[in-house]
């Protein structure tokens, strides 16, 4: 893969990484005027539909003869233009004009200078439509030019997932390769192609060694090198999650980390070296930068301490059963609550029959999981952890082992009260049983010392949760009359960004309503009775939304 000087102090002259320039920088060039040819010619390259039409009918014109220095055709600048109009006259003209079908394929494919064919500049565009037309009049899909480069390769540069979909379904691989050991994967990182990596690194295969994520090219860069340099942090943290191995050493013998360094990214640099600590790894206080599976692990620590709990009552409470009996009443509540919403469906949204082909080409691509082949709706969230996409995404909570959203909210809020009210009542009854002292007639408590270690260890411990838990139900009850969610909350930069994104790139195919485009202050910070209304229906409002999704 060749690279660009630009990018990066790393690639010069000397170490002949320079490249031919992007897709898109060599097309409009100067063109004679002087000819009819040459300015049907310039017509094309300036996407002017009309003059082009008037002048095409004009005479008996051999499009295929009409070339620049360049030996681009007009269909090369109409594929570039993103015009699917002109790709249709042209095309229409001259099968006419053509009297073989094989003079009307090397017309199709025909090629630049530097080998870019028609399918080039649509990939690059994303126009599934004018690929489709092509496709029907005979263009070489698999086509690559004089860097090896195919569609897919050329769609990850030009951050176009409806390239990389179209790609796959007519037959090229991840895999596939260009002369410089780049797969598209390789691109798309080095010019920080975010929307193109959604969907590249679902294709990854999930065994190691992660091939091509981790497979370094012939100038020695794996995708996560190529990231670094592009000094995008979300796609780095995105590609260590997917197993990226930060540890590979390429170019000069750098790893990914040593790059950072280098060009003075600190936030990158700390994400590639520095290891999180153990409570935070052990509790998932946050989210590692590692793929995770859901495991019961997270069920046995939450139920580990409810059951140190519930024994220790009866190590240090035994001669009065009176009172544990109601602690015994409101824990077998929170239990009931616990299995609950453990078992609960947040929201995951139903996962479509129709081929993620067929969504991407009724949906902007942002509106489109490729891993649920889903149709994202508003507020909706893909989890890491579950692998689903969940309606009014609110949090994953490593406590349940599940995500908490639009259907089992409401439980998650009874579970958090209970669980409160439970540990207040036993907090205040271990506090009570220090004034009591000592009173057990076990052997086991013979040693006060051993009495007092157990209440004191119980007293933390309570303490400890229930200041964690009070402070989780504030924060909940205040999402809840603000009409936002947790995730929203602590995410307002990203939200921002995703509105104006999604207000930059919907098509009228979008399911993205009205109010989401409306003023963050509008949407959120708005606190009224409304609002808690809403979070009371969200499940059956956002069902009623999915299935009015049509196709």
């Amino acid at each position: 893969m060749q690279l660009s000087p630009s990018k990066s102090t790393t690639y010069s002259e000397e170490n002949n990484l320079i490249p031919s320039n992007p897709i898109g920088t060599q097309i409009q060039l100067p063109i004679d005027h002087s000819s009819p040819e040459m300015r049907l010619l310039c017509f094309a390259q300036s996407n002017d539909l009309e003059q082009f039409s008037n002048l095409l009918r004009s005479g008996p014109f051999d499009l295929s003869a009409i070339q620049n220095q360049k030996r681009f055709t007009a269909l090369h600048y109409a594929c570039f233009n993103n015009s699917f109009q002109m790709c249709e006259l042209i095309i229409n003209h001259q099968d006419r004009r053509e009297n073989s079908l094989q003079n009307m394929e090397n017309f199709i494919n025909s090629t630049t200078n530097d080998g870019f064919t028609a399918v080039h500049f649509a990939a690059f565009r994303g126009n599934v439509q004018i690929l489709t037309l092509l496709k029907l009049k005979g263009a070489n899909l698999k086509a690559t030019n004089k860097q090896g480069l195919n569609i897919m390769h050329i769609g990850a540069q030009g951050d176009q997932p409806n390239t990389i979909v179209f790609a796959l379904v007519n037959g090229i691989q991840l895999t596939d390769l260009d002369l410089n050991g780049g797969s598209a994967l390789h691109w798309a990182c080095f010019y920080g192609q975010e929307h193109s990596i959604n969907y590249l690194l679902p294709l990854i295969e999930k065994k190691k060694p992660y091939y091509p994520l981790n497979s370094l090219d012939s100038h020695q860069f794996t995708p996560l090198h190529l990231a670094v340099q592009s000094g995008n942090t979300k796609l780095v943290k995105k590609l260590l999650i997917y197993g990226a191995d930060k540890t590979i050493k390429g170019y000069g013998n750098k790893t990914p980390a040593d790059l950072a360094q280098e060009n003075d990214f600190k936030n990158i640099y700390n994400m590639l070296t520095k290891e999180r600590g153990f409570l935070i790894t052990y509790f998932n206080l946050k989210q590692g930068i590692k793929r995770v599976r859901k495991t019961g692990l997270e069920l046995m620590r939450f139920g580990g301490f409810m059951i140190f709990l519930l024994l220790s009552y009866y190590l240090y409470i035994v001669d009065d059963f009176i009172p544990i009996i109601s602690d015994y009443i409101l824990f077998g509540i929170t239990l009931l609550f616990f299995i609950f919403i453990v078992c609960s469906n947040p929201g995951y949204q139903i996962r479509r029959q129709e081929p993620l082909y067929t969504l991407i080409t009724a949906y902007d691509h942002q509106d489109v999981c490729p891993i649920c082949n889903v149709v994202k709706l508003p507020r909706s969230k893909h989890c890491d952890i579950c692998q689903r996409c969940v309606l009014i995404y609110d949090h994953h909570c490593p406590w349940i082992n599940n995500c908490v959203g639009a259907e089992n909210h409401l439980i998650f809020i009874i579970f958090l009260i209970s669980l409160d009210t439970s540990l207040i009542y036993a907090l205040v009854n271990t506090v009570m049983q220090c004034f009591i002292g000592n009173e057990n007639e076990l052997e086991f408590f013979n040693e006060d010392f051993t009495f007092w270690i157990i209440l004191t260890l119980n007293i933390f411990i309570e303490l400890i949760f229930v200041i964690g838990i009070t402070a989780l139900i504030v924060t909940q009850f205040q999402n809840i009359f603000l009409g936002q969610t947790t995730f929203e909350r602590f995410a307002v930069q990203n939200q921002t960004s995703t509105i104006k994104s999604v207000m930059t790139n919907s098509n009228k195919n979008s399911l993205i309503d009205d109010d989401l485009l409306s003023p963050k202050k509008d949407r959120f910070v708005q606190c009224s009775c409304k609002n808690l209304l809403n979070f009371l229906t969200n499940g059956i409002t956002q069902r009623k939304k999915e299935q009015a999704i049509r196709i």
